[in-house]
Formats: C-alpha cells, sequence, structure tokens
C-alpha cells in the first residue's frame, strides 16, 4: 500500500520472498518452521470459554510452545512493522476501546454495527489473502504464516498475532469506505469486531440508511455477517455509547457499572470484616481492586473513595 495514503494501512519493510527468508526472519530453520505449520492446530490450549447474553459461545485460545515464540516472533519481527491508519483501534499501541469511542464523543448520532462470529469468520483463506495480497509475500511463505495463525482454519481469538490479523481483514476496501465517509462529514472507526460511525449534524433516514448499506456491502463482499440483534442506531436525545462507553460528552461507563463497583467494594469490605482472609494480589479483592482502576481512568472522582477504601482494608491487614 502506498505511504501516502494514510487512511490505509502500510507495510513497512522489505517483502518477504522465500522460506529460507523467512527462516532469516523468525530464527527457524525451513524444516522446523514447515513441520511445526502442519501440526499448529494441535498447539492451542482454550484459555476461555464464556456463554454471552445471546447463547453463543466464545472461546480464547493460547498458543503452546514453540508456537508462541514463533507467534511472538511474527508480531516483532512483521506485524509491528504495519502502520495501521488511526481508525483501527483493537490491540494496537497506544490505542483502545476508550480511545475508540472518544472519536465519537459528542456525536448527534451514532450508528453501531457488529460482526457475527468474526473469528470464526476469518477463514484461512482470508489470513493467506493477507499474507499473500497485503504483505506481497511469496506464495509459499504467506500459505506457511497462514498456516502458522490460524487453528483448524479459523483466526483463532487470543492468539498473540491474531488482533493484528484482524486490523487488516478488510485492507482492500476498508480506506475507500472510511474516505467516502470522510466526505461526508463522518467518522467511522472499528475495533476488531465492532464498528461505529458517527455525525455531529443531522441525519435522515435515507443518509442513516445508506450507511448501514455500505458498511454491511463490505461485510458480505468479505463473507462476514452483520450481528443485527447488536444493530442500534442512537441520537443525542438518548444515551449513546461505543464500545460500551458513553459518547454523549466524553467516553464514560454506565451509572449502573459505578453502582455495581462500589456494591462489589461494600461485599469485600464485609467479608474482610468478619475476618475472612482475602489473598491482596488475586481473587475478588484484586478483581474489585481492577473494576475501582478501570472506573478511575474515566471517572476519577468516583473513585477515590472506593480504591482508599481497599487500600485502608489492605494497610490494616498489614498493620
Amino acid at each position: 500500500m502506498s505511504r501516502s495514503a494514510s487512511n490505509a494501512p502500510f507495510y513497512s519493510q522489505r517483502r518477504i520472498g522465500t522460506l529460507h527468508a523467512l527462516h532469516m526472519m523468525l530464527g527457524m530453520p525451513v524444516s522446523e518452521l514447515l513441520s511445526l505449520a502442519k501440526r499448529a492446530d494441535d498447539l492451542y490450549r482454550i484459555a476461555k470459554s464464556i456463554t454471552k447474553a445471546d447463547g453463543s459461545i466464545r472461546t480464547t485460545y493460547d498458543a503452546l510452545e514453540p508456537l508462541k515464540d514463533v507467534h511472538r516472533k511474527i508480531k516483532s519481527q512483521i506485524l509491528d512493522h504495519v502502520n495501521y491508519p488511526a481508525y483501527l483501534t483493537g490491540s494496537i499501541k497506544g490505542r483502545d476501546y476508550k480511545v475508540n469511542a472518544k472519536f465519537h464523543a459528542h456525536a448527534k448520532i451514532v450508528i453501531n454495527e457488529d460482526i457475527s462470529g468474526f473469528f470464526t469468520s476469518t477463514s484461512a483463506d482470508r489470513v493467506f489473502n493477507i499474507w499473500r495480497g497485503f504483505f506481497g509475500f511469496s506464495e509459499e511463505v504467506a500459505q506457511c504464516l497462514a498456516q502458522l495463525t490460524t487453528r483448524q482454519g479459523e483466526l483463532p481469538q487470543g492468539a498473540i498475532t491474531s488482533s493484528f490479523l484482524a486490523n487488516l481483514v478488510f485492507w482492500q476496501d476498508e480506506p475507500k469506505l472510511y474516505t467516502q465517509f470522510v466526505a461526508q462529514g463522518l467518522v467511522y472507526s472499528r475495533y476488531v469486531d465492532d464498528i461505529a460511525v458517527s455525525s455531529k449534524t443531522f441525519m435522515d433516514n435515507g443518509a442513516k440508511s445508506d450507511v448501514i448499506r455500505h458498511v454491511y456491502g463490505m461485510l458480505l463482499k468479505h463473507g462476514y455477517q452483520p450481528k443485527r440483534a447488536k444493530h442500534e442506531i442512537a441520537t443525542s436525545a438518548v444515551r449513546m455509547a461505543v464500545t460500551k462507553l458513553s459518547v454523549n460528552t466524553k467516553p464514560g461507563l454506565e451509572k449502573s457499572m459505578y453502582s455495581r463497583i462500589r456494591a462489589c467494594v461494600h461485599h469485600i469490605e464485609q467479608r474482610m470484616m468478619r475476618g475472612e482472609a482475602l489473598p491482596f494480589e488475586s481473587g475478588p479483592y484484586a478483581r474489585a481492586m481492577g473494576q475501582v482502576l478501570h472506573l478511575e481512568r474515566f471517572h476519577p472522582g468516583k473513585a477515590v473513595s472506593l480504591k482508599r477504601r481497599l487500600l485502608v482494608l489492605k494497610e490494616t491487614y498489614y498493620s
């Protein structure tokens, strides 16, 4: 991709044309790379499996050694040398869901779309297309890398390399869609499988339908399906949210979340007052502190007293 096209991702290093060159980059003999690629499907463990509110199951994976070490090298030697445009915010250094939401702060209208089964729908063929088409690597190199970075023909959620590849699945069409929306005065961003489009001015029904049609068109062209249950259009007259953060003003958490965090802190206090010996580095106390620190990032004033209450418990225990 052209370095001048700032709205498009581009790879800043030389193309890898041979398996020997890939071996030099990853530090593993070609024979071992090919052997590892063939048995990569069996080198994952389930890290977490969650049943979501809609009944679907989200499974994340962790690669086992030596595949995990190769994933680290693919990330550091290849994927970290991709310049990702600002509208891509998933798992990129300096960007996260808060940065993603901030793009849409003070909007008049926000349109949210979610991609159904995003990782399972990202097939090995699509990943091969990224290595071959976007990176411009030779066919044998792209095939090897596709095998190394997929599991049973799919992009495994949770693997070190997966979020970076996820940012590149629409490399052929997303820059054009982004440019088109910018020309219309719209803001576009994608946080992995969450797409948001917003406007700071009024949009009539025709304009909203046009946005949705173009987003769905990109998804369907690449074999993805929108999760229609997550389709949402909100205006500034009600609470607007992007990646679960309010964007009516600056990004913020739901009021109900503050109540839940406060109740969690109270529960920890009650347990310790009853004489329970809770560890501070893991378990319920650590989770409560993590939630308070999460609250502090968005609402520091509300977090002050809750954080102090937890610290007092710790200080009292060690005094």
